[in-house]
C-alpha cells in the first residue's frame, strides 16, 4: 500500500545514500511504477531525467516519491522527496539526511 512504501522509505531514509538518481530510476521502473517528469509545481516540469529533470513516481492512494535535481531547487541541493497525506512531505539529501 502507499502508507507502507512511505512508511518503509521514512524508516529507512539512510538507504537512499545507496542510489544515484539514475538507479532508482531503474528500479522504480523494473518494478512497474509509471516514472514521470516532475509535476506543474516545479521549474523543471515536464523535462525528463535524461534531459536534466528530475522524476516522480505516486502510489496508490496519495503516496508520492520524487527525486529533484540540483537545477532550480527550492532546497540548496538535489534531494529526494517522499510523501502521504498520513505521513506529510519528508525531504532527504542525496546521502540519506533528513532535510
Amino acid at each position: 500500500t502507499s502508507t507502507e512504501i512511505v512508511d518503509a522509505i521514512i524508516n529507512n531514509h539512510k538507504a537512499l545514500a545507496d542510489y544515484t538518481p539514475s538507479s532508482m530510476k531503474k528500479m522504480l521502473e523494473n518494478l512497474g511504477y509509471d516514472v514521470k517528469p516532475l509535476g506543474s509545481k516545479s521549474s523543471l516540469k515536464g523535462i525528463s531525467f535524461e534531459d536534466g529533470g528530475g522524476y516522480r513516481v505516486t502510489f496508490s492512494g496519495d503516496g508520492y516519491f520524487q527525486y529533484h535535481p540540483d537545477k532550480n531547487s527550492h532546497h540548496d541541493r538535489a534531494y529526494w522527496k517522499i510523501s502521504n497525506g498520513e505521513r506529510g512531505d519528508h525531504r532527504y539529501d542525496m546521502e540519506g539526511n533528513e532535510k
